[in-house]
């Protein structure tokens, strides 16, 4: 069976729908570390929301997936090694900047 390369098209798969519910979950995964996280310290759950959003685009964060459970943990790594991060959080963060253009036109 042949390799198929990350980001390529996959038959039948609306790639759309799958960043979408991408951002979808990692937004939910932020919601839940907001309100786990946010006990009397005076910021908005959406404060919250987007101060990860930020650390994720930094590449301070990343998501873990060990085949049941998603996750985000932080890169603890040196500078080179949160670069590398942010490189691979870049298509993400992009959809949801595009998902966020298009709810603000929409409204």
């Amino acid at each position: 069976m042949a390799e198929r390369a990350a980001g390529e098209p996959v038959e039948g798969i609306d790639m759309t729908k799958l960043r979408e519910n991408e951002v979808r979950i990692v937004d939910a995964l932020f919601h839940e570390m907001a309100e786990r996280n946010n006990g009397g310290r005076g910021l908005s759950a959406e404060d919250v929301i987007d101060g990860s959003w930020l650390l994720f685009k930094r590449g301070c964060l990343r998501l873990v997936d060990d085949g049941e459970h998603m996750g985000i943990e932080p890169c603890d790594g040196n500078r080179a090694e949160r670069r590398a991060q942010a490189k691979q959080n870049r298509p993400l963060v992009e959809f949801k900047r595009q998902m966020d253009r298009a709810l603000n036109n929409a409204s």
